[in-house]
């Protein structure tokens, strides 16, 4: 936002005028300067490069320098609008063609600045021009104080003090702290989060405690002392009832219920078995691939199996299974087992071949959640993703309104449009993006990439040495340096870990780091 860099500038004011509606209807200009435009009363129609504008009582617009103005105003209603030039040093260049409203608070202070400005313009005593400098400075710092916070800007603190939440919920948090991050009322925090939050933030917080006692708990080895001191709670009876009255449940019977022998041939289980507070102890584990999933939960998988889907790799992991001589409460495999290999793993447990191809991730879920009695921790789970959605897309909808997003694969010495069934269900479906997609898998040019020129780019590039070349070269391509997300640096390199995993916890991950990347840039 152009009025937020202000501070980073000095200014010389070079003139103001009133533009009233018993003069003149219509003014024309071309701005060689910088101009603020102030409506005290009345309305007015504004054109400025190729947008058009209503002027209304309690704004001011900002107007970049080098730009066509056209001003009309009301003139069946007394209308009386300042236009006021001035230069800025080092040059403002603007971010775009539409100039910049600040809203008001209220205006009294502003009105009496621009009076007295008038007046030393018009002042017969030549040092009176020293006197208009600092007036101007003066009202910028009034038009500062008393601009309305918009709601992109509370949004953005409001996410702010979730995030010290999610951080800090250990230490001991009062809404007072939240809202002295805001510089306002804790009164009219508590308003604005729930409004936001559709939750109070104290509620926030709590489920933020709950959720991380509850892997304290199913990890085991701490006293409940000790797991109430590490989420934030004095005392382990009060942590206790907090806990039943959340659950349903004490922790030590939560603790027992989560005490149950899995077994997963495939890592993508861990994405649908932690909303539901599982871990199995049997699962394929790497500290390279699914990395999440390893430093998360490795040091409570005593049995760990070899990652991946080929013949090979199952047939390995079925016999190490075998070997271990466990019997397992459940056995959770993909459809690539063949029914010979299910009548083998029934020797050991109860087996579920979940219809990995066939269903929804929402539907694996709720399958999977059935079978274990976890139902309702799977909805609540999917009501909280939900939320999280709705929040994502409001961040969003600014930034990436009209704005197309590309995915770019980088595989060997070829480049592809990547597209998947997460890039389709919760990039397009759940986030609404403007994603552009591909009827076939053909390898994609750099030239077809620059006619595309889409305004974001998301890069995943393999690992190997071949790809990374590949990549490297492609980051010194003049036709990729002229591509707008390049130059506006709006292209963000991914890793294989949350987006080519199909399961519920990388989709909330997705979510979660779309809305960091592209929201951490207000400029954008």
């Amino acid at each position: 936002m152009l009025f937020d860099q202000m501070t980073h500038f000095l200014f010389h004011f070079l003139d103001i005028k009133i533009l009233s509606s018993k003069t003149k209807r219509h003014y024309q200009q071309r701005l060689e300067s910088h101009c603020l435009l102030f409506t005290t009363k009345g309305t007015a129609n504004l054109t400025f490069g190729n947008h058009q504008h209503r002027l209304l009582k309690d704004s001011v617009y900002l107007c970049p320098a080098q730009s066509e103005l056209i001003l009309k105003v009301d003139l069946e209603k007394l209308t009386t609008v300042y236009l006021i030039t001035f230069n800025a040093l080092p040059q403002m260049e603007a971010k775009t063609d539409r100039g910049e409203e600040i809203n008001l608070e209220q205006t009294e202070e502003i009105i009496r600045l621009c009076n007295s400005l008038m007046a030393l313009v018009e002042s017969p005593i030549k040092e009176d021009i020293l006197l208009s400098q600092a007036h101007f400075y003066l009202l910028l710092h009034t038009i500062t104080q008393h601009r309305k916070t918009s709601n992109r800007d509370l949004q953005h603190m409001l996410e702010k003090t979730k995030q010290h939440m999610e951080y800090h919920f250990q230490e001991a948090i009062q809404v007072k702290d939240l809202a002295q991050m805001m510089n306002i009322s804790a009164k009219y925090y508590m308003e604005l989060f729930r409004k936001q939050f559709g939750i109070s933030a104290i509620q926030y917080l709590m489920n933020i405690r709950m959720e991380a006692s509850k892997w304290l708990l199913i990890k085991g080895g701490k006293t409940l002392r000790e797991i109430a001191s590490e989420v934030g709670y004095k005392d382990e009876f009060y942590f206790s009832r907090r806990f039943k009255q959340q659950m349903g449940m004490s922790p030590s019977l939560f603790m027992k219920s989560r005490r149950k022998n899995i077994a997963v041939l495939d890592s993508s289980f861990f994405g649908l078995l932690a909303p539901l507070h599982y871990i199995p102890i049997a699962a394929p584990l790497h500290p390279t691939w699914r990395f999440h999933y390893y430093k998360t939960f490795g040091n409570h998988v005593p049995i760990q199996l070899a990652v991946g889907r080929t013949p090979a790799v199952l047939n390995e992991n079925m016999a190490l299974l075998l070997q271990e001589n466990l019997q397992y409460d459940y056995i959770f495999c993909l459809d690539n087992v063949t029914d010979e290999q299910l009548t083998i793993l029934q020797k050991r447990g109860h087996v579920y071949r979940l219809a990995w191809s066939s269903l929804s991730w929402r539907e694996q879920l709720l399958e999977v959640a059935k079978i274990l009695d976890a139902e309702m921790e799977a909805r609540k789970w999917l009501i909280e993703y939900e939320q999280t959605v709705q929040e994502a897309v409001a961040s969003l909808a600014y930034i990436c309104h009209e704005r197309s997003m590309l995915f770019l694969l980088v595989r060997g010495d070829e480049c592809y449009l990547y597209q998947d069934r997460s890039i389709q269900e919760v990039l397009l479906e759940d986030l609404g993006l403007n994603v552009m997609i591909s009827d076939t898998q053909e390898p994609i040019t750099i030239g077809q990439l620059s006619e595309m020129n889409p305004d974001f780019i998301m890069v995943l590039v393999y690992e190997d040495e071949e790809s990374m070349m590949k990549w490297d070269e492609l980051q010194s391509d003049e036709l990729w340096l002229e591509l707008k997300s390049v130059r506006n640096d709006s292209v963000y390199t991914l890793t294989h870990f949350p987006w080519r995993d199909y399961a519920p916890l990388p989709h909330l991950l997705i979510v979660k780091e779309v809305m960091q990347l592209l929201t951490a840039d207000s400029s954008l």
